[in-house]
């Protein structure tokens, strides 16, 4: 499996732990324990998807370690260091009602229930405290907030996610 496009980044390999081959790494999810029995995982190395059987994983309070299959000293731990960690994004469990992962509403149409269409979502911007939908319509680029008050319905048969943005604030971009 090379096709990063079906793929979701699950987190980073950080550095060594310990001296038997262990990689600490950080998990980019709401709930580290959902992952805890994970059996493979794909490390992004030089732009090409390799994929690792794990061996164990430890979730503490502060970081996760894992221990890959065939990494068992630490210049071999040494050399997984800084890579991006993969896993197909059919293996994410099924999110409904407001929720939804982010790569998943990429193409969707965003739609305000005052002003109307906000066009495309071309991609979601993962600020902290702020994350945004960037969106395309006829040539021009939207950013809109995502938050619990301004989510109405996420519509994955429609392909449609409705909001209310604050006043003046559509206005902004499409006017």
């Amino acid at each position: 499996m090379s096709d990063h496009n079906d793929m979701f980044e699950l987190g980073k390999t950080l550095k060594p732990h310990g001296l038997k081959g262990e990689v600490s790494i950080k998990l980019d999810v709401d709930d580290a324990g959902r992952y805890q029995n994970l059996d493979m995982v794909w490390v992004e190395r030089q732009g090409t998807l390799v994929p690792y059987a794990i061996l164990s994983i430890s979730i503490r309070p502060k970081s996760t370690v894992v221990q890959f299959e065939g990494i068992d000293d630490v210049a071999a731990a040494q050399s997984m260091s800084g890579h991006r960690l993969l896993l197909p994004a059919s293996a994410l469990p099924p999110l409904d009602g407001l929720k939804f992962y982010y790569h998943e509403v990429i193409g969707f149409a965003l739609d305000d229930v005052l002003y109307g269409s906000l066009g495309t979502i071309a991609k979601v911007l993962d600020l902290p405290g702020n994350p945004l939908f960037k969106t395309e319509k006829q040539g021009k680029e939207g950013l809109f907030p995502i938050q619990d008050q301004t989510l109405l319905e996420v519509d994955r048969g429609a392909r449609t996610i409705r909001v209310r943005m604050p006043e003046g604030l559509c206005a902004l971009y499409f006017d």
